[in-house]
C-alpha cells in the first residue's frame, strides 16, 4: 500500500487537486473550472457553492484514477488564493457573493483609510491599503449594503470556507490572515486597530492556527459524499502562493519565484518581515521566513480573456479535435517578431497592483497598424505581461542583489515560448521545476504536518526537483530593454486618462 498525501487548491480560474507519494511522484490529479462574475467594470465575484462542487469532482475524480483508491492517504490540506472573505450569517449561510482579491471597487476606500488610518495601518498590518485586501473590500460592503454587513456572524477565506465544510472547524492560518489587513502578525492577533476602523466584531473572525497544524478530521458526511476517509487528518493549509512557491522549492532567504498564474508574482523569500508601500509582507509557509510578494493583477487571466476574445472559433475546433487552443496561440505568437512590430500591451484589464497600485489603471494595445495579425497580438500579450512582471522585479531590487535563484511557476509556465521571454526581458537565467503547484505544495506541508516529513527542507529534498532551465539571449534582452522604456512611458502618458475614462464609466 502507498502511502499518499493529498492537496486541493482553489485558485481565481478553478479547483486542482493533487495526490502524491512521499517521494513527491503524482498519483492522480484533476481540475475543475469555474468562473468569475463582472457585474461592473473592475468588479470580480464569486459564487462559494461552486468551490465545493468542484472539490467533490476533483476529490472523486482522483480516487478513480488510483488503483487502490485513498487507501494509504495520510493527510489533506486545502489551499486558495487569500483576501476573499466570505460573509456568513447566523445561521451559516452565505450572506453574498465573495468579493475576489482582484476585484478593484473599492478603490475610494481605499484613499479614504490611506488619508485616515495610513501610518496606523502600515504600521499594524505591514501593508497600505489597496482594493485587493479584505479590510477596504468589507468597508465598501458596510457602506454599500448596510444590510448585508449588519447581518455577519462569521468570516472566512476561501480555503478555510471549504476546509470548514470538510471538518466542521472555524480557524484561519497566519498568511491568510496576514491576507486580510486584519491582523497583527508580529503579536499573531486579530488587530483591535484595525478592526475597529471598520467597526467589525473581533467575534467574526476565525481562530489563527500554524499553517501545518492538524486542524480537524474529514466527517463522515463528506467522506461518504466524496470517498475520503473518515477521521482523515487535515491540516489548516495557507495561501496558493505560500504552497506554491514552496513547491517550487523555494526554502531559503533569497530565492525569488516568478508565478504566472492568474495573476502575476515575482515572490522573494526572507529570513525577516521587509514591509514596503510597493510589496506585500507575509508569513511564509516555511517556519520562521517571510516572503514578499510584488504582483500584477492579470497574467494567465489575460491570456484567457484573449482566448475567449479573440479565438472562440479555433477554440471550438481545438476541443472537438482533443486539442488545446492555447498551443495555437503560442505557435501564432511564436511566428511573430520580436516586439511584434510594434504592438505593445499593458494587462490592466482589472486595475493594477505593483508597482501602481491604481485601481483605474486600464489594458490596452498600443500602436496598432494595419500590419498586425492575430499572431502579433498574441506575442505583445505575452511580451507586456513579461514587461509587467519586469516592473515588479525592479521593486525586488530594494531588496535583494541576488538575482541567480530564480524558478519560474503556474500554468503560464507550461508553454516554454513564454518562459523564454520572461527569461529574455529578465535578462536572467530561470529554472522551472517539475510539479510546482499549490494543490503539490499543499500536500507537501500536509506531510510536514502529519510527520511524513521531518520538516520542511526534508520534504523538499525528497520531493522537489527541477525540469527545466531556460536562458536569455542577450541581444533579445537589449531589444526588450529599449521596448520596456516605451512600455513604461505609455503607463505614465495614461495615467490621467484612466481617470478620466474612470469618472466616464461611474457615471
Amino acid at each position: 500500500m502507498t502511502e499518499k498525501l493529498f492537496g486541493v487548491d482553489f485558485g481565481t480560474g478553478g479547483c486542482k487537486a493533487t495526490v502524491i507519494d512521499k517521494e513527491g511522484n503524482i498519483c492522480a490529479s484533476a481540475f475543475e473550472e469555474y468562473p468569475s462574475e463582472h457585474k461592473h467594470p473592475g468588479w470580480s465575484e464569486q459564487d462559494p457553492s461552486l468551490w465545493i462542487d468542484a472539490f467533490v469532482k476533483t476529490v472523486k475524480s482522483c480516487r478513480k484514477q488510483m488503483k487502490d483508491g485513498f487507501d494509504g492517504l495520510l493527510a489533506l490540506a486545502v489551499t486558495a488564493s487569500t483576501h476573499n472573505a466570505v460573509l456568513m450569517d447566523e445561521a451559516g449561510k452565505v450572506i453574498r457573493p465573495c468579493i475576489m482579491w482582484n476585484d478593484q471597487r473599492s478603490g475610494d476606500q481605499c484613499n479614504r483609510l490611506k488619508a485616515e488610518y495610513g501610518s496606523e495601518i502600515f504600521r499594524i498590518g505591514m501593508q497600505m491599503p489597496t482594493p485587493t485586501w479584505t479590510l477596504p473590500q468589507l468597508l465598501w460592503v458596510k457602506e454599500h449594503e448596510p444590510e448585508s454587513y449588519a447581518k455577519v456572524r462569521r468570516l472566512m477565506f476561501t480555503k478555510d470556507y471549504v476546509r470548514s465544510w470538510v471538518t466542521g472547524d472555524f480557524c484561519t492560518d497566519v498568511v491568510d490572515a496576514q491576507g486580510s489587513l486584519l491582523y497583527d502578525a508580529r503579536k499573531n492577533v486579530w488587530s483591535p486597530e484595525l478592526c475597529g476602523m471598520i467597526g467589525l466584531p473581533l467575534s467574526v473572525l476565525p481562530e489563527i492556527r500554524g499553517t501545518k497544524e492538524i486542524v480537524g478530521k474529514v466527517r463522515a458526511e463528506v467522506a461518504a459524499l466524496t470517498g475520503l476517509p473518515e477521521g482523515l487528518p487535515v491540516i489548516a493549509g495557507c495561501s496558493d502562493t505560500a504552497a506554491e512557491d514552496f513547491s517550487a522549492g523555494a526554502v531559503n532567504a533569497g530565492q525569488i519565484i516568478v508565478k504566472l498564474a492568474t495573476a502575476g508574482n515575482v515572490n522573494l523569500i526572507t529570513d525577516n518581515a521587509v514591509p514596503h508601500e510597493k510589496s506585500f509582507t507575509y508569513p511564509y509557509s516555511v517556519e520562521g521566513k517571510w516572503y514578499t510578494v510584488t504582483a500584477t493583477n492579470s497574467c494567465a487571466s489575460a491570456y484567457r480573456w484573449m482566448r475567449d476574445a479573440l479565438y472562440p472559433a479555433e477554440k471550438e475546433l481545438c476541443e472537438a479535435k482533443g486539442e488545446d487552443v492555447y498551443m495555437l496561440m503560442d505557435e501564432q505568437a511564436s511566428k511573430a517578431e520580436l516586439g511584434a512590430r510594434g504592438l505593445i500591451f499593458h494587462p490592466y484589464l482589472l486595475g493594477e497592483r505593483c508597482p501602481y497600485f491604481n485601481p483605474n489603471a486600464r489594458g490596452d494595445f498600443f500602436g496598432v497598424s494595419m500590419v498586425h495579425n492575430k499572431g502579433d497580438f498574441a506575442r505583445a500579450l505575452l511580451e507586456g505581461v513579461a514587461f509587467s512582471l519586469y516592473d515588479c522585479l525592479q521593486v525586488l531590487k530594494n531588496f535583494t542583489d541576488n538575482m541567480e535563484d530564480i524558478v519560474i511557476i503556474g500554468g503560464g509556465a507550461k508553454s516554454p515560448l513564454w518562459s523564454q521571454i520572461v527569461s529574455d526581458v529578465f535578462g536572467l537565467e530561470v529554472k522551472m521545476p517539475e510539479h510546482a503547484e499549490s494543490s503539490f505544495g499543499g500536500a507537501l506541508l500536509a506531510g510536514v504536518g502529519v510527520g511524513a516529513f521531518a520538516n520542511e527542507m526534508e520534504a523538499a529534498r525528497k520531493c522537489i526537483r527541477m525540469k527545466r532551465t531556460y536562458k536569455p539571449d542577450p541581444e533579445n534582452h537589449a531589444k526588450y530593454e529599449k521596448i520596456f522604456a516605451i512600455y513604461r512611458e505609455i503607463v505614465e502618458a495614461s495615467a490621467p486618462i484612466w481617470e478620466k475614462l474612470a469618472r466616464i464609466a461611474n457615471d
